[in-house]
């Protein structure tokens, strides 16, 4: 993997250019980065620039350039002097009118590309417009030689220029290149996509076929309607009306419609199209195509306020200390550590109003923002279309469109999920990231960065606040606030507000406990308790962070345990849909009626997930009105709101459910929250595994007492005296902080240390040992094995979750105190490794260790 000029830059140190506009031209030639994956292709192609295209180009211009024998998009992003010593081609035209980022935007791609070691083209990605990517596509069709009746003759000593013929020939149409080898492919394997272009250029020399190359149409663009108003009359409108009412009453009715309807006008669609057309051809109504704005549907669970609260004296400190720095137009980090409930959100919404009062703009990340509807439901409540919505969850023209409102100006506000930090903002003054610990905000594909370091980065390029808030901030976050000179400043927030109490926390001993429930799900605490929330006529919320209804199937007579044949997890069992699933790469199959080992029919059902609670708490309690909220009960668009809702509204007073159930809910009817077992996650091979228990009890804790009626948490476990347990049930964060930082720092891990997760993977198992072994001999090699006597890389060694989609999987772990140095060490290392770097995944500062 060879260096890019953008990363040799970066790590070099050498300094940034300039974040102003640049001039229209700064050199002779022009640089483009290739809008195509591959390792080879990670570098500023030079090009030569033709008037007057090279007067229209601009930092961020998508042009179409000849690359090999193929014409591809690309990035232009520069000008250069120095021109390699190749002729040089010239770019062939501009894609789109405008760019698609500035200097400022293209600054901080290379900053992640060469932080994370991706690809330059990766990065810029990110700042892409949903629905804009377009890949190149080849189209071939007959020429009008080509279809005339005697033009196959030719082709008598070439079967496969005639096959090829034959096929354009029966289609009678343009055929895509991967459509054309497909229907050629079939029945015959020896097939490829190269033998097509060979028979192709030998086709196109005789004039038979012809063949362009050009670029897919956008997957989305905008959405545009008729809108019809009325023009201006000669004559009052009541003697117009009085006129048209006595020939043509639907006419009437659409001036009616019209006089009602204000300046924007109505959508042709909704009125009487034949009475608009003849009110048109009299000159009565105009009619023209406007773009139509596809705007996300409202959030919110509904009763939210509109008005700002008044702040408490915590809260009051946190946001002093923001505005401050917004006056002084400085760049600031503020931690804001609340105990559940105790208003962090109001604060955001304070600090955002301050920077939109200075004319600033706003971002705000929340983990999964399908997750927060009531919190999303507030921000619109308060800003209404000055806020902009940036999530998976929309559809793509949804997403489409919100992403242009931003860049026109029309929302200064923006609330999404991780991504949402590239959105086309100007003049930054707030960022908020909500939750700061969540892994939701670590990207799993290039380039893998995590939204809170760009965030970081974004904040001081804009001489930016940056706000991270959250109950259970990580430990690398909260220790980054200790020392004089900590550029992160902590703010808590002790007490929910209005003084309300913390729900008592009860730990239950599992261990020699009788389980009750059909499989054994409830103790007996548990299943009172519940019990006496119904009669109360009060909800109830259970916790479990495992979907489906068992958890495996196994064979009682050999214990044969069906598996995913693609990843080395076993196959979860689902009620609803009778079948065996795999969470990770979806393979499904039916039930076995016997074992595949033995031929036993004894077939148990074992394990414990939310679709077998909700089954268990039916039975339990028959009048209860129960709810299950999961990966598979909200994978409809909208499904998770009307959930939550109709939870709100009273419809279920049992709702079950994973992570998804734990953070961001505010139920005042809540009175109960049952953990089913506390014990799930807490020794997976991680050593994060204790942090995110101890975050995740905490945060499902806080659903419990948060209006007038106290509240009390039930936490079964086989681990009562797990020190992340403890500190969970007394909502002690700074206990769990300083037992944690003690084993980190004993076991050198963050914060003490950097990290490099390298990740080797291929499907065939001896191939990718041997370019784990390889790659460690190299690192050894650059000085990596050992420095100031600590062992700087751990491995190769089989990864817990050894084979995932068919590829086996081993793992490095570099270690270091400074990322620079093992990023420039690796990078080495890869660049010896030459085809085989392809197989290694690398993961800067790694949250997911499986």
């Amino acid at each position: 993997m060879s260096r890019s000029p953008h990363q040799r830059r970066l790590l070099e140190d050498e300094p940034a250019p300039p974040t102003e506009a640049v001039p229209p031209r700064q050199g002779r030639f022009a640089q483009v980065v290739v809008d195509q994956a591959g390792r080879a292709l990670d570098q500023a192609f030079t090009y030569l620039a033709p008037e007057p295209l090279a007067r229209r180009l601009e930092i961020g211009s998508y042009v179409l350039v000849p690359f090999g024998r193929r014409r591809l998009p690309g990035f232009f992003v520069g000008w250069t002097d120095e021109a390699p010593a190749v002729r040089l081609k010239a770019i062939q035209g501009l894609l789109l009118d405008e760019p698609l980022f500035d200097v400022r935007r293209l600054r901080l791609a290379e900053w992640l590309a060469a932080e994370y070691l991706s690809s330059l083209r990766d990065a810029l990605r990110c700042l892409l417009p949903p629905g804009a990517g377009r890949a190149a596509q080849t189209l071939i069709e007959l020429t009008e030689q080509g279809q005339s009746p005697d033009a196959a003759t030719s082709l008598g000593r070439a079967p496969r220029q005639r096959q090829v013929f034959e096929v354009l020939r029966e289609a009678g149409e343009a055929l895509e290149l991967d459509d054309l080898v497909a229907r050629l492919a079939q029945g015959d394997a020896t097939v490829t996509t190269s033998v097509v272009r060979s028979a192709l250029d030998s086709l196109q020399e005789r004039g038979l076929v012809s063949v362009e190359r050009r670029l897919q149409r956008p997957r989305v663009r905008e959405l545009r309607h008729q809108v019809a108003r009325l023009s201006e009359a000669e004559k009052g409108w009541d003697e117009v009306l009085a006129e048209v009412r006595r020939r043509a009453p639907r006419q009437a009715e659409v001036i009616e419609a019209l006089l009602e309807a204000d300046a924007d006008g109505l959508p042709v669609a909704d009125l009487s199209r034949g009475a608009v057309n003849a009110l048109a051809d009299k000159g009565l109504v105009e009619v023209e195509d406007e773009v139509q704005q596809r705007r996300p549907e409202a959030a919110g669970l509904g009763g939210e306020a509109t008005e700002f609260l008044p702040l408490n004296p915590a809260q009051q400190r946190g946001f002093d200390l923001v505005e401050r720095a917004l006056d002084a137009g400085e760049h600031r980090g503020v931690l804001l550590h609340g105990v559940t409930g105790s208003g962090k959100t109001e604060v955001y919404l304070h600090c955002i109003e301050a920077a939109l009062r200075r004319g600033r703009s706003a971002i705000v990340l929340v983990p999964e923002i399908a997750l927060t509807p009531q919190m999303v439901g507030r921000f619109r409540a308060r800003f209404g279309d000055r806020l902009a919505l940036l999530h998976s969850a929309l559809g793509p023209g949804e997403r489409f469109d919100e992403w242009h409102r931003i860049l026109r100006g029309e929302a200064n506000l923006v609330v999404g999920a991780r991504s949402a930090i590239f959105a086309p903002l100007e003049n930054i003054g707030v960022i908020v990231i909500d939750e700061e610990n969540e892994r939701a905000y670590k990207q799993d594909s290039p380039p893998r960065y995590h939204a809170v370091e760009v965030a970081r980065q974004l904040a001081r390029e804009h001489n930016a606040v940056l706000i991270l808030g959250g109950a259970t901030p990580s430990v690398e976050t909260y220790h980054a606030t200790q020392g004089e000179h900590s550029d992160l400043t902590l703010v808590h927030l002790p007490e929910r507000i209005d003084n309300r109490p913390l729900p008592e926390v009860e730990i239950i001993d599992l261990r020699g406990e009788t389980l009750m429930g059909k499989g054994g799900t409830f103790s007996q605490r548990l299943l009172d308790a519940l019990a006496e929330c119904l009669a109360r006529d009060e909800q109830a919320m259970l916790f479990l962070n495992r979907r489906g209804f068992s958890t495996f199937v196994m064979c009682r007579s050999c214990g044969y345990t069906l598996r995913c044949p693609d990843c080395a997890v076993s196959l979860i069992y689902h009620h609803a849909t009778r079948d065996m699933r795999c969470h990770h790469c979806d393979y499904a199959r039916p039930v076995p009626h016997e074992c595949e080992q033995c031929g036993s029919k004894d077939i148990g059902f074992h394990g414990l997930g939310t679709e077998r609670v909700m089954d268990q708490v039916q039975r339990e309690f028959p009048q209860a009105r129960v709810l299950r909220m999961d990966r598979d009960t909200t994978a409809r668009k909208g499904a998770y709101t009307d959930i939550l809702r109709r939870f709100g509204r009273g419809e279920a007073n049992v709702l079950i459910g994973t992570q998804m159930i734990a953070k961001g809910h505010d139920f005042p009817d809540v009175t109960l929250v049952g953990v089913l077992n506390a014990d799930v996650g807490l020794n997976r091979p991680d050593f994060r595994a204790a942090e995110q228990t101890f975050q995740i009890l905490t945060q499902v804790a806080g659903r419990a007492g948060r209006a007038d009626k106290p509240g009390i948490v039930l936490v079964q476990t086989y681990n009562p005296d797990h020190p992340a347990i403890v500190a969970a049930s007394h909502h002690d964060y700074a206990q769990f902080y300083e037992y944690e930082l003690a084993k980190r720092r004993e076991n050198l891990y963050p914060p003490f240390t950097r990290l490099i997760n390298l990740t080797i993977a291929d499907e065939n198992k001896q191939h990718a040992w041997e370019v784990a072994q390889a790659l460690a001999k190299h690192l050894e090699e650059f000085g990596v094995r050992e420095k100031a006597g600590q062992r700087q890389y751990v491995g190769p060694a089989p990864a817990p979750l050894h084979k995932l989609r068919g590829r086996h999987r081993f793992h490095l772990l570099l270690k270091g105190p400074s990322v620079d140095e093992l990023r420039g060490t690796l990078m080495t290392a890869l660049e010896r490794m030459e085809g085989d770097a392809g197989a290694v995944i690398v993961d800067v500062d790694p949250l997911d260790m499986m």
